[in-house]
Order: C-alpha cells, then sequence, then structure tokens
C-alpha cells in the first residue's frame, strides 16, 4: 500500500542526514524546511534540537514524493516499497538527448536488468535497446533513449529510494497523437498495444552526482 511506503520512506527522511545527497537541490531544500542551512554538516546526525522539525519536514516530502509515483501509474502499488539502498551500488537511467530538460526524470534501474537484458536480448545494441524499452515499458513518444546517466554509490553510502515492479505502458501515451509526437499511420494501428514492463525500477527523489555513458558502447559489451 502507497500508504505503508510512504510511512516507511518518512522514518527514513527524518532518522539521519545523508552526506552523499548534499549536492542536491531537493535534498537542500528539504533540510532547509527542517530548520539547517545555509551551512549543511557533513556528518549524519540529526541535532537534537531539529528532530521535531525534521520529523514535520520528512512527513511532507515523504507524501510528495510517494504521490507523485502513485499519480504516475509507473510502479505496482502491491509490488513497491521504500528501501535504504547502501553502496557499492550502480543505478542507471535513460534520456532523450531532444529534450534534456528531462534528463531529470526519476526512473532508475540497478545492473541486474541489463544483465537480464543480454540474457534475453539479441547481441546488437539496437536489439538490446528494443528489449530494454519493453521491459522498462517505455513509451515510443516518451523518449527516443538515445543517451544514458550511471549513478554510483560508494561503500557505506546510502540513499534512501522507493522502488518496486513496473507496470505496463502504452506503446504509444495516450496523448501522443494529440500533441504531434506520432504519425497516425504509426499511432492508429498500434492503438491498445502495450510494452509489459515488469522488471525492478527505483525512483531516488533525491540524487547523488552521476554522469553520462556512452550507449552503444554499454549496450554492446558482453
Amino acid at each position: 500500500m502507497w500508504s505503508q511506503v510512504e510511512a516507511d520512506f518518512e522514518q527514513m527522511l527524518a532518522r539521519k542526514i545523508y552526506p552523499v545527497l548534499l549536492g542536491d537541490a531537493v535534498y537542500r531544500a528539504f533540510l532547509t524546511l527542517a530548520g539547517m542551512g545555509p551551512n549543511f554538516p557533513s556528518d549524519e546526525t540529526v541535532p537534537v534540537s531539529l528532530r521535531e522539525n525534521f520529523a514535520k519536514a520528512a512527513k511532507i516530502r515523504a507524501h510528495i514524493a510517494v504521490a507523485e509515483i502513485a499519480r504516475s501509474s509507473g510502479l505496482e502499488e502491491a509490488r513497491s516499497n521504500a528501501k535504504l539502498i547502501t553502496g557499492p551500488v550502480t543505478l542507471y537511467r535513460f534520456w532523450d538527448s531532444r529534450a534534456p530538460e528531462r534528463r531529470e526524470g526519476v526512473w532508475w534501474f540497478e545492473r541486474h536488468v541489463i544483465d537480464l537484458c543480454k540474457q534475453n536480448a539479441g547481441r546488437t545494441a539496437a536489439e538490446r535497446l528494443e528489449w530494454l524499452r519493453e521491459h522498462l515499458a517505455v513509451s515510443i513518444d516518451w523518449s527516443k533513449m538515445d543517451r544514458i546517466d550511471v549513478m554510483s554509490l560508494a561503500a557505506n553510502q546510502e540513499v534512501p529510494v522507493i522502488e518496486g515492479t513496473g507496470t505496463a505502458q502504452r506503446m504509444y501515451s495516450a496523448t501522443a497523437l494529440t500533441r504531434g509526437k506520432v504519425a497516425s499511420k504509426d499511432y492508429w494501428p498500434n492503438l491498445g498495444k502495450f510494452f509489459p514492463g515488469g522488471v525492478k525500477q527505483t525512483v531516488p527523489p533525491f540524487l547523488p552526482r552521476f554522469q553520462g555513458q556512452d550507449l552503444n558502447r554499454f549496450l554492446s559489451g558482453a
């Protein structure tokens, strides 16, 4: 239930400070709401004098984060949970070079999804990208998926996230035609067709640093 996910995520936010997230503007805004700043501590301890404020700010931020995910219908509610991920771990995210302003997308996935892709798809980058589009359920008009970001956590670095099984999505979104994102000759024959989704996706409401990686080289590796 989303209510349980929200409650668990709230506890994670209120419990401690996450130094690896201090470079993220949204996380700094959360700390400011909790009464910290403009100088933020580098350790993990919430000052005793701010614990009540932290609890209140965590409740607000957790509600916003979970409500956005629930509204997107991108994760199966019954198979979603809040989780504290601890390094070493690497997460990946596709984005569209035609819409760099959308590079802030929240949908990430772990290495095991890439491994699963390489076991089940063809050997070319194009075949693997097609498999990933279908199983991450990225509607064709949502993203060209021609860029990939990599986020790596070192040992002992922690980030609170929400994870769950991705839902099926339309091959073309319901508004693709009216927004001019697809031609009628492509839209109508595929009306009612869905990408299955079904792999685990990770949503970090706050982001540590990440970097881009060459997509073809990434997908073409053994």
